[in-house]
């Protein structure tokens, strides 16, 4: 039994995929992965040291998206801003944590790996290494876990991944097994209560196919980790943004951006007037008077009349709930449909996932955007 995608082409270059249990040949597995790479640009090269120098060439041509002024010349952001020669090769020099080193190999969390370090299974060189702090050049020290030499996730890949998810409910956006995570509604990282998916699934176990078919093409060497910007909890749906960038993942999710998410509130009768004027006044949140950015009744679109439109901007702890909660207004579904300026395209059906182009990514940030939302 082999896993196989069923694609939707939105854009070129860009597929949306879901998968099913069925039976094929080893045909139908090479298109499948065909697909995939146009989509990720990631064609297996077995020496990893060849494909970093690659996988830098695209990152800089491929994933980058803005330009900004810094020290009065322009550099491309695309998560990091782009270095000269002279601060790579002293970044080099310098090194980086064996935490962070790990988390770029793909072995797990920075977090996760400074436990990993500090019960010995990390040696640099042939030894034991014990100190997260520990700088590595990875160009030139051998890692090894558990006595194997590491290779993989975004360092081997050279560049970073970027998707969009329909999510249904039921899924939590927790690395956790068993479906444990804070409990952050409306796209935050600010953890509070804890809650359980149904049956413990978790939304990044939608993009299990991506996963596979990267191992494929890439045998011997780890996945690049996959995390979500922000959360949304398990009843609620809708847009979910999926990457391996986490400083672009900290700066989508951080007030001082200014990125405005938009929800759509589903109530079982029609909300008033007078409901609708009372939410747009805000109420209190986590001890703070939280006011959304707009609140409106979702009319035009030739759908039911009991949908309100609620765009909030710093993401508190089930925000968007109670702030229709204040106002009497029963919330029957919460989906989210925008994030910056990035709609989410009406043609990608709960449980699916689309890789995101430079250009897409790039709206999330785009202020000018988000009272419209850029073309998918």
């Amino acid at each position: 039994m082999m896993m196989m995608l069923n694609f939707t082409k939105l854009t070129a270059g860009t597929f949306c995929a879901h998968h099913h249990q069925t039976r094929s040949s080893s045909s139908s597995s090479s298109t499948t992965t065909k697909l995939f790479v146009k989509s990720s640009s990631n064609n297996g090269n077995s020496n990893s040291s060849s494909n970093n120098n690659n996988g830098s060439k695209n990152n800089n041509n491929n994933n980058s998206w803005a330009t900004q002024t810094r020290g009065g010349r322009k550099t491309r952001f695309n998560g990091d801003i782009v270095q000269t020669p002279q601060e790579k090769k002293l970044n080099k020099l310098e090194g980086q944590r064996l935490s962070k080193a790990l988390a770029a190999l793909g072995v797990a969390s920075r977090r996760g790996s400074e436990t990993i370090i500090f019960d010995g299974r990390v040696k640099v060189n042939g030894t034991k290494v014990l100190e997260p702090q520990f700088k590595v050049n990875l160009d030139v020290d051998v890692i090894e876990l558990d006595d194997k030499v590491v290779q993989g996730g975004v360092e081997y890949a050279g560049e970073h991944f970027y998707f969009l998810v329909n999510k249904p409910k039921g899924y939590v956006c927790s690395t956790k097994t068993g479906g444990i995570l804070n409990n952050n509604n409306n796209g935050n990282n600010r953890g509070e209560k804890e809650e359980t998916g149904t049956g413990g699934k978790k939304a990044l176990d939608l993009l299990q196919t991506w996963t596979e078919q990267w191992k494929k093409g890439n045998p011997g060497k780890l996945p690049p980790r996959l995390f979500t910007v922000g959360r949304l909890d398990v009843q609620t749906t809708g847009m979910l943004l999926v990457t391996t960038d986490g400083k672009w993942s900290q700066r989508v999710a951080h007030p001082s951006s200014g990125v405005v998410k938009r929800y759509v509130i589903t109530a079982p009768e029609r909300v008033t007037s007078a409901q609708i004027t009372k939410m747009r006044k805000g109420t209190e949140v986590d001890g703070a008077h939280v006011t959304p950015v707009l609140v409106e009744a979702v009319t035009g679109d030739g759908g039911p009349k009991n949908r309100v439109a609620v765009e909030v901007e710093d993401g508190r702890n089930r925000e968007v709930r109670r702030i229709a909660e204040s106002a009497g207004v029963e919330v029957k579904n919460l989906k989210r449909t925008r994030i910056g300026g990035l709609k989410m395209p009406s043609e990608l059906p709960a449980g699916m996932f689309c890789s995101l182009k430079p250009h897409q990514v790039s709206y999330v940030l785009e202020k000018s955007l988000q009272q419209i939302g850029g073309n998918f």
